[in-house]
C-alpha cells in the first residue's frame, strides 16, 4: 500500500470512529431502559420499561400517563420507579416537579423504590422527585387505536430525589428508555337521580363496563357513589340493555320483574337500577336512549359507546307489587367495550 493510500485508509477509519461517537450510545432495546443512580445510592443497571396512557373517554381532563421502570430478578431485589404525567405524554421536553405522596400531579413527578442487594441497602428506601429534573420524549408511538396492541415511547429522564422515609438522603437518577407503551381507555359517566328513591343528586364517582349479554345484545353497566366517600358496594348500580347497539335514538318501554327475570321476554332496550341500602328494584317505565357514537370492538382494539339516557323507573317491592314510588334518572356516558380478544392484563407495576 502506498503512503497516500495508507493515509486515506487511516483518515476514513478515524472518520468512521468519530461518526460512531457522535451518534451517542447504542439504542436501548424495546421494553428496556438503562438506569444510572448516584448520590446516597450507586447503581448502573438495565431494567424493564413499560407504561400506559389512561385515556378518559369524552374528556381532555382527568387523564394520566404512567411510565414504569422495574428490576425484578430475585437475586437483585425489587427496585422500581414510576413517572406520573398529567395528560397524554407526547414528544417534547418537560420539567419534573416535586413528588407529594397521594396528591394528584399537575406536573410530571417521579417516585422511586430501591430495594435489594444490588443497591447495597439494608432496607427498602422510598424517594420522591425534587423540582428541576427534565423529561425528554424523542418518539411517541401510540397504537393506532386503544386496546391490546402496544406502541413505544423513547427518551431520557434525569431528576434528583429525596428520601421520604428516614434520613433525607438524596439521589440523582438518569434513565434512557425505550418503553413498551399501551393506550387504555376508561369510562366517563355522570349520573343524576331525582324522585322518591333513597339516593338523589349527582354522582361524585362512577365506574362502568360493557359486556355481551349472551342473547345477541349488549349490557352497559355502571356503579356510582353520590357522597365524598367511595365505598364498595357503591351507592347504586345500574344496567342498560341494548339489543342492537348503534347510533340512533331509542324509546324505553315499561318492563316488569317477570320480564326482567326472563331473557326471552327482554325488550330491545330497558334499564334497571339497584340500591345498596334498599332492597327494591327500579325498572324503567319509559324514557329515551340516544347513542351518539358506537365503535364495535375487535380482537385487538377497544370499542366505545357514548350517549345519554333519561328514564322514569318504578320501584318494585317484590315481583308483583309496585311500591308507588318513582325515580328519574339522567345519565351521560362514554364507556369502553372490551376487545373480543379479552381484557388486557394489568401492567406489572403500580403507582407507589
Amino acid at each position: 500500500m502506498t503512503p497516500i493510500k495508507a493515509t486515506l485508509v487511516c483518515l476514513i477509519a478515524a472518520s468512521l470512529a468519530c461518526s460512531g461517537d457522535a451518534a451517542g450510545p447504542p439504542p436501548v432495546n424495546p421494553g428496556r431502559m438503562t438506569v444510572q443512580i448516584s448520590g446516597a445510592v450507586h447503581l448502573t443497571s438495565e431494567w424493564q420499561a413499560f407504561g400506559v396512557f389512561r385515556d378518559l373517554l369524552a374528556s381532555d381532563t382527568g387523564q394520566l400517563s404512567l411510565m414504569n421502570g422495574q428490576n425484578r430478578p430475585p437475586s437483585t431485589g425489587d427496585s422500581s420507579f414510576t413517572l406520573q404525567f398529567p395528560g397524554r405524554l407526547d414528544v417534547g421536553q418537560f420539567a419534573v416537579g416535586r413528588y407529594v405522596p397521594g396528591a394528584v400531579p399537575t406536573v410530571p413527578v417521579v417516585s422511586v423504590l430501591l430495594d435489594g442487594p444490588e443497591v447495597g441497602l439494608g432496607d427498602a428506601r422510598f424517594f420522591g422527585s425534587l423540582p428541576g429534573g427534565t423529561l425528554t420524549i424523542d418518539s411517541a408511538g401510540y397504537p393506532p387505536r386503544p386496546g391490546l396492541d402496544l406502541g413505544g415511547l423513547r427518551g431520557t429522564l434525569t431528576f434528583n430525589a429525596v428520601s421520604l422515609l428516614g434520613t433525607p438522603d438524596t439521589i440523582t437518577v438518569h434513565a434512557t428508555f425505550n418503553s413498551h407503551w399501551y393506550h387504555y381507555i376508561f369510562p366517563n359517566l355522570v349520573v343524576t337521580l331525582s324522585g322518591a328513591g333513597p339516593v338523589v343528586g349527582t354522582s361524585q364517582f362512577s365506574t362502568a363496563q360493557s359486556l355481551d349479554d349472551d342473547h345477541g345484545g349488549r349490557f352497559v353497566e355502571w356503579a356510582s357513589d353520590f357522597g365524598p366517600q367511595h365505598t364498595f358496594p357503591h351507592d347504586i348500580s345500574q344496567e342498560l340493555r341494548v339489543a342492537a347497539p348503534g347510533v340512533g335514538t331509542f324509546t324505553l318501554p315499561a318492563i316488569t320483574p317477570t320480564q326482567f327475570n326472563d331473557p326471552a321476554q327482554w325488550p330491545a332496550v330497558y334499564t334497571a337500577l339497584f340500591y345498596r341500602d334498599d332492597p327494591r328494584i327500579a325498572l324503567s317505565t319509559g324514557g329515551t336512549l340516544t347513542i351518539t357514537q358506537f365503535i364495535a370492538p375487535t380482537d385487538e382494539f377497544y370499542g366505545e359507546i357514548h350517549g345519554t339516557l333519561t328514564s322514569r323507573l318504578a320501584l318494585w317491592t317484590d315481583p308483583t307489587t309496585l311500591s308507588g314510588d318513582s325515580v328519574y334518572a339522567s345519565i351521560t356516558f362514554a364507556v369502553q367495550l372490551w376487545p373480543l380478544g379479552g381484557i388486557p392484563a394489568s401492567a406489572p407495576a403500580f403507582v407507589r
